[in-house]
């Protein structure tokens, strides 16, 4: 081979090798970025979900039994009531989970609207629409089991019914709604603690909590644990904020357990139903065999 072969050789392969490093080296950039984008995302994802979690599900709600008037037989009462939406609910095919607090609540869920047999007609419902006018004062006319005179006593048992958030959604937060800030650690832990932007300092906007940490020497690990904190806290104010708002809720729904206040009143001696809003009779039948498409008012 001549010089000038060898020279025209050696300037080809030099700027063969320089193309490759002009383009590879933007490349290399941006695969160092997305996999850093990447971590990031993985540690956000434990405790973020996109999802607000403000939206209600009008096919998951919350039906609250309370005793009202009547001692012992209210009590019993407000039992009977829940047994029996309950196995209606279960009839339709809906999950049904009984919760205890103040009062009993049974949460009823269900994947789509629900379909019901009334008066020859077929009427479909969200489990919002179908249960939301039960809310009231529910009275029973009945002779107690302990009554041995046999006299008729008068009780009465509260319903309200609320859509209802499920229990894990309330410790999701919303990505943008966080605003992450790193910073060095002043913890001891060696030199790199110090060197590098290990702290994180995480701020949730709405409600402007804040938390940070940096004990741990990766910033990774600051942030999982910041997130856990930041995330506890939230979950704490939102469970304050939704009893105070089930309380407002409930006081306009039932605004107190008397009898003059009372939706429909069951009659065994008698029986039958008499529903206070629609003006109208219903055979008890239809309540002892737990056929509640009969007593529901679900256009009203």
């Amino acid at each position: 081979m001549t010089a000038l072969g060898c020279l025209l050789l050696f300037g080809f392969s030099v700027c063969v090798s320089g193309f490759r490093i002009d383009q590879l080296t933007p490349f290399a950039g941006k695969a160092t970025a997305h996999r850093s984008e990447m971590r990031r995302r993985r540690v956000l994802h434990l405790h973020v979900k996109k999802e607000d979690p403000s939206v209600k599900n009008k096919n998951c709600i919350r039906i609250e039994f309370r005793p009202g008037v009547g001692g012992e037989e209210a009590l019993l009462w407000s039992r009977e009531l829940l047994n029996t939406y309950k196995t209606f609910a279960e009839r339709m095919n809906c999950r049904v989970e009984r919760v205890h607090d103040a009062g009993e609540s049974l949460v009823v869920t269900s994947p789509s609207d629900v379909c019901i047999a009334k008066q020859g007609q077929e009427i479909k419902a969200s489990l919002y629409d179908l249960f939301k006018n039960e809310s009231g004062i529910h009275q029973v006319k009945r002779v107690p089991r302990n009554e041995s005179k046999g006299k008729i006593h008068s009780s009465t048992a509260t319903i309200a019914v609320f859509l209802h958030t499920d229990e894990h959604r309330k410790d999701e937060v919303n990505l943008k709604d966080l605003r992450i800030k790193t910073f060095r650690s002043s913890k001891p832990g060696g030199q790199n603690v110090n060197k590098i932007e290990s702290g994180v300092s995480i701020l949730h906007k709405p409600t402007g909590m804040q938390t940070e940490c940096q004990e741990e020497r990766t910033q990774e690990m600051n942030k999982k644990i910041a997130l856990k904190r930041l995330t506890e806290k939230i979950s704490h104010l939102r469970h304050k904020q939704s009893e105070e708002q089930l309380r407002r809720e409930r006081s306009k729904l039932v605004k107190d357990s008397s009898r003059s206040r009372r939706i429909r009143t069951y009659n065994f001696f008698r029986g039958y139903i008499t529903d206070h809003v629609t003006k109208r009779r219903v055979d008890l039948m239809y309540f002892e065999k737990v056929r509640l498409e009969f007593l529901l008012n679900v256009d009203r």
